[in-house]
């Protein structure tokens, strides 16, 4: 069939079979940031969504998307918020510690006296379920011009489409460029949580994700990485629990759990899939804490198990 994308049940069989594609089949390139191999005009469904994490011994990087989509939540493009997250992004493009490309601010925001394109989905997707406008604005006229830095460049995220068909939130995600390596896990671990944010909201079953990216590619200093993936070989995929709670005075709570310079801790006022959420924040999970001690403070055993594999 002509618009059959490939399909996936978790994100650890989308990463390897991508993975395999790309160092495989990907086209050579070189670019700002060095040399890499790509595939273009890539696409890829994720049929059940709540399996967004990687269950690979090898790949951790568990806290970092906990810590980035906090950062969403926060609607802050602040660098001092998610730089204990995710080191990479003191060398983004940024004026006065504020980093240019940031989602949050794009997606939680008001601007101009309206409301944020959040509720603005949300309200759409309410009033006319069948909708095909509800659409979230990443990527702006005002990002693209010509930029020669190394690490300068518009948000890599056209926008993401939400749609309800067969009586389920699907969300299409379209994206210019995409680091497999470093980005896709990112991206899709947040962009999901926030398609099942939408689907609480709307009161509709979460559908599929679809990821569709022009580039979709592996830089050469990660080649060696990619492969140590590869030979862990097919991972058993784990479910993440459903968010039963989304209102905004929560989604606030927990953006603030991660925000080191929030000294008060919010923790007792949350449910406990925010609660097992948080405990990914700095605050309960760094260098200094007891590991055992710090899983037995999950109540959920599916984000127990995720807990424990990023420390494995």
């Amino acid at each position: 069939m002509l618009n059959r994308t490939s399909e996936f049940i978790s994100l650890d069989d989308l990463l390897f079979a991508t993975y395999s594609e790309i160092l495989n089949n990907g086209l050579e390139n070189e670019g700002k940031r060095g040399k890499f191999k790509e595939l273009i005009n890539y696409s890829a469904t994720l049929v059940n969504p709540l399996i967004r994490t990687s269950m690979s011994l090898y790949r951790k990087g568990i806290q970092s998307k906990f810590g980035e989509f906090a950062w969403y939540l926060s609607s802050k493009d602040d660098l001092d918020f998610i730089k204990n997250y995710i080191t990479v992004y003191e060398k983004e493009e940024k004026e006065e510690n504020r980093i240019f490309g940031a989602y949050g601010s794009r997606i939680f925001s008001s601007r101009d006296g309206l409301p944020s394109q959040y509720e603005r989905i949300v309200n759409q997707l309410e009033q006319r379920n069948r909708t095909k406008q509800a659409y979230l604005v990443i990527s702006e006229y005002s990002d693209f011009k010509v930029r020669n830095e190394k690490f300068a460049s518009p948000p890599c995220t056209i926008g993401l489409h939400f749609y309800v068909r067969k009586s389920k939130l699907n969300l299409t995600c379209y994206m210019r460029s995409n680091d497999a390596f470093l980005g896709l896990t990112h991206d899709l671990f947040c962009f999901t949580l926030l398609q099942e944010l939408i689907s609480l909201r709307i009161k509709v079953p979460i559908g599929t994700y679809t990821h569709v990216s022009t580039s979709m590619h592996v830089y050469k200093e990660h080649y060696s990485l990619v492969e140590k993936y590869l030979d862990e070989g097919i991972q058993e995929p784990v479910e993440m629990p459903r968010i039963k709670i989304c209102f905004p005075e929560t989604l606030d709570l927990v953006a603030k759990e991660f925000d080191l310079n929030e000294k008060k801790s919010n923790f007792d006022n949350l449910d406990d899939y925010w609660k097992d959420f948080s405990l990914f924040s700095k605050k309960y999970f760094n260098e200094n804490v007891n590991r055992g001690e710090w899983l037995n403070k999950f109540s959920n055993k599916e984000m127990k198990r995720i807990a424990q594999n990023s420390i494995s």
